[in-house]
């Protein structure tokens, strides 16, 4: 009886360590796992040979990221007095300063960073509108 209870003891006790290895394999295998960035969003290249349009390029990027602060309504409260919305607006603020827009959506320090307090706009809405400007920002 007593042999019986020692080999009960011992089975128990490898169940238990197996169980505890099997546990902590699968904490190693499962912690501790990073994705790089990288691999996961690889930087797909921007379209920059066609030809930019202004109301189906530039207008949807600038409502979803600078109409807020920008538009007509809300430039005199929030986007001190600055207005991006429409084409005329647009092309005398490009006129009177003509790197600023870009340098502000790169965010490189050469401007105020745009947009205040939300992320930066992905690199083919930057380029969208850098080769729009370069195109001669025509109002199509």
């Amino acid at each position: 009886m007593k042999m019986n209870r020692v080999i009960t003891m011992l089975t128990n006790a490898k169940i238990f360590i197996i169980l505890a290895l099997c546990f902590s394999g699968t904490l190693v295998t499962t912690s501790c796992y990073y994705d790089k960035e990288e691999y996961l969003y690889p930087d797909l290249p921007c379209d920059t040979t066609r030809l930019m349009s202004y109301s189906e390029d530039v207008v949807p990027i600038l409502s979803v990221n600078c109409y807020n602060c920008h538009s007509l309504v809300n430039a005199p409260v929030y986007g001190e007095g600055l207005v991006l919305e429409g084409y005329n607006n647009l092309r005398i603020y490009l006129y009177e300063y003509p790197d600023v827009l870009v340098n502000s959506i790169k965010q490189n320090g050469q401007a105020l960073s745009m947009p205040r307090d939300a992320a930066k706009l992905d690199k083919c809405s930057i380029s969208d509108i850098e080769v729009w400007i370069k195109q001669g920002q025509k109002n199509n």
